[in-house]
């Protein structure tokens, strides 16, 4: 018997996705799925910010090794969030190993260092 559990974006959090704190959300409601299919819906949903982006990224990535999941009807502005985020996981990033320390005596060397860049 192949079960599938809907899990709906707009229902669960609302139709603007904007924090880590409701992709957490997410995770909960998988990690009450005990088998088969979770098909998580973005019908309704007309945002998403990139940091909810990533948080549910990750989420989606660690479960997807235990958990066969499919993301549907996401418009637009999700897709190339999502797609944003993505490429970006991928990528490590470039930091540098070392950089100058500058140091102030006060607010006024400080304003005269900040006009120059």
């Amino acid at each position: 018997m192949n079960m599938e559990t809907l899990i709906k974006m707009s229902e669960l959090i609302g139709s603007e996705l904007r924090s880590r704190t409701e992709a957490k959300k997410i995770h909960n409601s998988i990690s009450l799925v005990r088998n088969g299919k979770i098909i998580i819906s973005f019908s309704g949903v007309t945002f998403i910010s990139r940091s909810f982006a990533d948080e549910f990224c990750g989420i989606i990535e660690n479960v997807k090794l235990s958990k066969n999941i499919e993301l549907v009807d996401k418009c637009n502005n999700v897709e190339v969030t999502l797609a944003i985020v993505l490429k970006n996981r991928n990528n490590p990033k470039n930091v540098q190993e070392s950089s100058d320390t500058k140091e102030f005596s006060d607010m006024d060397s400080l304003s005269q260092f900040l006009a120059t860049i």
